[in-house]
């Protein structure tokens, strides 16, 4: 059995290798020397996935990749073949739903105001920084996955009102008030303080906030965006906020990335901008490496594979 790997540390593959030593566990650096050894290769970890590298592929059973968001691997090469596909899925919700909640007590402390003032010496008398309490506010999830879930656990915590929506029909959490199927969006937007997007990139989530979800959400309500950027309309949110249709925004994620200098979401004081690193932790890389770990195990035992994509859904 041969296992192709373009990302693996070398402290990482003495531990898989100790794992399965009856593995051949080939590293790449370069593209074309991935190329070759793809050829008869049995599972490949790693990055630069293309179609070319699968229709290359003759015996490929499985690919693993090391993050969440597999939207950029959904080409009919890979979606139409037999490959399983696996992600890291719930190895990054702790560390996100963090960033959420940061994001969220920034705009609600004045956070966003405050520490533009503070570097321009400026003491601003309390009136022109409405502060909010987020005790007893509603927080509005789209998604109630891994991350979505870590979200509302916290937010919970803050003793605020939890509302979701999930194509998915799954168990509703205790702290979780309702959670509905996306058909109840506009449901779930019109009650929201703060709308959190946790959803995937897919098909169905491509502009699922646009101009009317603007419309219908509260005027008083902050957007909040970790997931992609393409999943809201950007021309749209930009003249929400310019409007006042909204207070503001905070954006893990853009489109496209990195923002370019003259999108006007830069110089907007209700907007907070991160460069997508939501999902960066110190802790986040064990995870990942446990999910590939536990995978390799069953792969060899031919038992079924956790994080599992399903590839006619993009999750």
């Amino acid at each position: 059995m041969k296992i192709v790997t373009n990302n693996l540390s070398s402290e990482d593959l003495n531990q898989v290798r100790q794992i399965t030593p009856h593995i051949n566990f080939v590293v790449t650096t370069e593209d074309e020397d991935t190329m070759r050894e793809i050829k008869d290769a049995d599972a490949f970890w790693g990055h630069g996935i293309t179609p070319e590298l699968v229709c290359q592929a003759r015996k490929l059973r499985w690919i693993q990749v090391n993050y969440v968001g597999i939207e950029s691997l959904m080409f009919s090469e890979l979606v139409n073949s037999d490959i399983i596909l696996t992600n890291a899925r719930g190895t990054t919700g702790v560390n996100i739903a963090e960033h959420v909640m940061s994001l969220i007590l920034a705009f609600a402390r004045t956070l966003h105001l405050t520490i533009k003032r503070q570097m321009e010496k400026i003491w601003e008398i309390r009136p022109n920084l409405p502060v909010i309490e987020i005790a007893g506010e509603t927080i509005g999830i789209l998604g109630l996955g891994g991350i979505g879930l870590q979200v509302a656990k916290r937010a919970n915590a803050f003793d605020m009102r939890v509302l979701a929506i999930d194509p998915i029909s799954v168990e509703k959490p205790d702290h979780v008030e309702s959670l509905w199927k996306p058909d109840q969006l506009h449901r779930l937007l019109r009650q929201s303080d703060f709308v959190v997007v946790c959803c995937p990139l897919t098909p169905q989530t491509m502009g699922f906030i646009g101009v009317t979800e603007f419309d219908v959400m509260k005027e008083t309500a902050f957007l909040i965006n970790i997931a992609r950027g393409r999943i809201v309309d950007q021309p749209a949110l930009i003249a929400a906020l310019r409007n006042k249709e909204i207070t503001g925004a905070g954006l893990d994620v853009t489109e496209p990335e990195p923002l370019p200098d003259e999108n006007p979401l830069w110089g907007m004081e209700n907007v907070i901008i991160t460069p997508h690193h939501a999902g960066q932790s110190p802790k986040s890389a064990p995870r990942i490496f446990h999910v590939l770990c536990e995978n390799l195990k069953r792969f060899a035992a031919n038992l079924p594979l956790i994080s599992v994509v399903d590839k006619t859904q993009w999750f």
